[in-house]
């Protein structure tokens, strides 16, 4: 019968294992095990379902702005004669109101004979512009001696004098109104006139005209032929 061996323990070393004991034991001393905080329960919010309400918005209505009046008063009526300056002489046809830009003001509504033109003219311009009313007959006669007198030409350039009468014309003044129809008339026996002469001669005659025949009740006719005798007589 073979023997059966006895099963033999190994032996272990007392020392290594104190030594592998007090390492484990420095290093948990060396790092000391990090405590678990507690951890903070958040608590769940409540989903609260809103509900929906009909929200109904209201129309407002803007308030009207408010517009501005200007207020200036009234110099001149409807179917009076007047004098515009650079059209000379017109009527007024009636008055108008006009609005622009939330303002409102009122105008004379002027139709002119001569130029066969119908204009508006603010009553805040009217001023400005120098609108005016027909010369009386009294003032009107003063300037008949006017055309009596010799034409006075100053030695000048056509172009220069040309720029003094029309000035004159456009000025609204009745007397240089004269003194341009007394310079530029010219008899059929006298030297004859450029076509620009003979254009503004027509220009102021027919205003100074226009503006006597009124003043003295007169056909624009009457008055035309009125004039030229005291012209031709001189």
């Amino acid at each position: 019968m073979p023997v059966k061996k006895k099963a033999t323990k190994k032996k272990v070393n007392k020392k290594a294992t104190k030594f592998k004991t007090k390492k484990k034991v420095e290093v948990k001393k060396k790092f000391p095990a990090k405590k678990k905080l507690p951890v903070k329960k958040i608590p769940k919010k409540k989903v609260v379902k809103k509900v929906g309400k009909k929200v109904i918005k209201k129309i407002v209505t803007p308030k009207a702005p408010k517009i501005k009046k200007v207020i200036v008063p009234q110099e001149f009526k409807a179917g009076e004669n007047i004098v515009y300056p650079t059209h000379g002489v017109g009527r007024i046809l009636t008055i108008e109101k006009f609005q622009y830009d939330l303002v409102e003001e009122q105008l004379y509504v002027i139709q002119f004979f001569q130029d066969k033109l119908t204009i508006r003219v603010p009553f805040a311009k009217a001023k400005l512009i120098g609108l005016r009313n027909i010369t009386s007959k009294p003032s009107m006669t003063r300037t008949l001696s006017v055309l009596k007198q010799k034409p006075k030409i100053k030695k000048a350039m056509w172009s220069r004098r040309a720029q003094e009468y029309d000035q004159k014309i456009n000025s609204g003044d009745i007397k240089l109104l004269s003194e341009v129809v007394r310079d530029l008339f010219r008899k059929d026996d006298q030297t004859e006139q450029s076509y620009s002469e003979r254009q503004m001669f027509q220009v102021a005659f027919e205003r100074y005209t226009r503006e006597f025949a009124i003043s003295s009740s007169l056909k624009f006719e009457e008055a035309s032929t009125k004039i030229l005798e005291i012209l031709n007589k001189r």
